[in-house]
């Protein structure tokens, strides 16, 4: 007669087999028989759960010994610590559960060990609830890092932290799709925010198409920095014909543009505006690999064309921005990076305009410089944003 029989907390630190995996252990004890014996503790299964599912699918009678160890939780993690199919997130979830039992079992011991002098507490050591996160990891075999994303998730992010422990996230996605949903829902707090607030005589922005936008007014510079997609390309010949009409005789276009496209982009813009200059945009911390390109990029090229000859003032060809930000836009620059274009292009009163504004920043910038700013962004939420963030200034 087969026993039925509950699954230990510590065993449960670990997953069951799932699917394929557990079929073909039932087949194999059906076939061979039980091998291995079930342990026993404390009257549950402490190792050997999938042993015991598999034998019972399969009619035969499970071996059945009881474990007389002092500790439980080390045979359970040395009993499984070649478990491969296990991922990193897989693992800190582990060490989370492992974490817990000790912080028990370390309360436990505090309690027993009250007015047993030092001895007690001596003895039982290992379960100091103190130190249990350290050992947890290291049982777990992450890092104590780790275990804090991982942990951080099961609070926060029940979800997440589920699709973590099953396997199928790793804990950096999980962390970034949560940065991502923050983002995004300060976007949309942004964006509420600015779709009550009127344009001053400073700047305006409008939801509009570049392809049929009409401007109220000539522009000195456009300073804009288009999407970089392959679909997206067209617009930068777009971006050059109607540049021709909104720049003032002499009046600078100047368009951030990807390496990758750059032939491209640069055949396309000659075509409807005159080439000036380019120049170099730095960009800060490690960049990837170009797809197909032995190259990591350090720059991106600001190409620069004329309408007319150009009648500004003499600049340097070599900008910066001191850090990363897509608080406001996914395809944001940074304001210290557009703000060294424009307090290095552009003089105090001069009229900017960018053509794809997204969150506003060359917007931010003009107004820091003392220039006057129009923008236009087909999506709405990009618009309202901009709107906030220009009437902050």
């Amino acid at each position: 007669m087969i026993v039925s029989l509950e699954f230990h907390d510590i065993a449960n630190s670990y997953p069951l087999m799932e699917g394929q995996e557990f079929d073909d252990l039932c087949k194999d004890i059906a076939e061979k028989g039980l091998l291995e014996s079930i342990w026993l503790y404390e009257g549950k299964i402490l190792d050997g759960r999938n042993r015991y599912k598999a034998a019972i699918e399969a009619g035969v009678e499970p071996v059945i010994v009881e474990f007389s160890g002092d500790d439980p939780l080390e045979f359970v993690v040395h009993a499984n610590s070649n478990r491969r199919d296990l991922g990193i997130g897989q693992r800190a979830a582990i060490g989370i559960k492992i974490q817990k039992y000790w912080n028990e079992k370390g309360k436990e011991n505090q309690s027993l060990s009250r007015g047993r002098g030092k001895k007690g507490l001596t003895d039982l050591s290992n379960l100091n609830p103190i130190n249990a996160r350290e050992k947890a990891a290291k049982a777990a075999g992450v890092s104590e890092g780790t275990m804090a994303i991982v942990s951080k998730l099961e609070r926060e992010e029940p979800e997440l932290f589920e699709q973590v422990a099953s396997g199928k996230l790793t804990p950096h996605k999980a962390q970034k799709k949560v940065k991502e949903r923050k983002k995004k829902e300060k976007r949309a707090e942004i964006a509420a925010l600015g779709a009550a607030v009127e344009p001053s005589d400073r700047w305006h922005v409008w939801k509009a198409d570049i392809n049929t936008w009409q401007p109220p007014r000539k522009y000195d510079f456009i300073i804009t920095d288009p999407p970089y997609s392959r679909e997206y390309l067209p617009l930068y010949g777009v971006l050059a014909g109607r540049a021709r009409e909104w720049l003032k005789p002499g009046g600078l276009l100047i368009a951030m543009c990807p390496h990758y496209h750059l032939s491209t982009i640069f055949e396309l813009m000659s075509k409807g505006i005159d080439y000036y200059w380019i120049g170099a945009y730095l960009v800060p911390g490690g960049q990837s690999s170009v797809p197909n390109r032995r190259a990591v990029p350090q720059w991106k090229p600001l190409l620069m064309f004329s309408n007319g000859n150009y009648t500004g003032k003499t600049f340097t060809d070599v900008f910066e921005s001191d850090r990363n930000e897509k608080e406001h836009h996914e395809w944001g620059q940074s304001e210290s990076g557009m703000y060294d274009i424009v307090s290095r292009i552009c003089l105090p009163g001069q009229y900017i305009l960018d053509p794809f504004c997204g969150g506003g920043t060359t917007g931010i910038a003009a107004l820091k410089h003392g220039c006057l700013f129009d923008g236009i962004d087909i999506k709405d939420e990009s618009v309202n944003i901009a709107k906030a963030r220009l009437n902050e200034y």
